[in-house]
């Protein structure tokens, strides 16, 4: 996808050059704010972000925002270099990066997890996570505007999502959904409370 390459050389620029950094961050602060209140996300929480690349905003605000341990998996190795290089040179402490594929990572330590748009096949890992995830946790899952659907991966989780969060009219995210798992036994999906 090409937004994926875009949003790459958008954030490798942001990551030598503060004034960019701090410029871009700007549009993810609001999605971050609103979606620590969806999922009152507090310090005691073990968040794990999907999809971070090379700058991991979302990550990085929800620590700021929260106080949360934040762990980011991305299964591009070039970004995950690139991501713990910018991060020990900012200095930011709390925010852990490791390389993963969302398919394949083990969900269970976690009380949220937040699924960045750009994940693709996003259907494949929402339902991954899903089944791996314990009862209760939280998955937030962005969704594109319609006008700009055609630029990610095709994304029906929101059957899954019980609460929703609009965004502003000025960011190409739609929506924030959120998920509490609840499985009657290992595997098995019950409902999204």
């Amino acid at each position: 996808m090409w937004i994926t390459k875009f949003t790459q050389r958008v954030e490798n620029c942001a990551t030598k050059s503060k004034l960019l950094y701090n410029t871009i961050s700007l549009y993810y602060r609001f999605l971050v704010k609103r979606e620590v209140e969806l999922a009152d996300i507090k310090a005691t929480d073990n968040v794990l972000c999907i999809g971070g690349g090379v700058c991991p905003y979302t990550a990085i605000l929800l620590h700021k925002y929260t106080g949360a341990k934040v762990t980011v998996i991305d299964n591009d190795a070039s970004c995950v270099r690139k991501s713990k290089r910018f991060l020990r040179r900012m200095k930011i402490e709390n925010v852990h990066i490791k390389l993963c594929d969302g398919k394949c990572v083990c969900c269970n330590n976690y009380s949220i997890i937040h699924i960045a748009m750009q994940i693709s096949p996003k259907e494949l890992v929402v339902d991954e996570v899903i089944k791996g995830a314990k009862n209760g946790t939280k998955i937030l899952i962005r969704r594109p505007k319609n006008m700009v659907k055609e630029l990610y991966c095709s994304d029906n989780s929101c059957e899954y999502c019980c609460d929703f969060v609009k965004h502003s009219i000025f960011s190409n995210v739609d929506n924030t959904g959120m998920c509490v798992v609840n499985k009657k036994s290992a595997g098995e999906l019950v409902s999204a409370v």
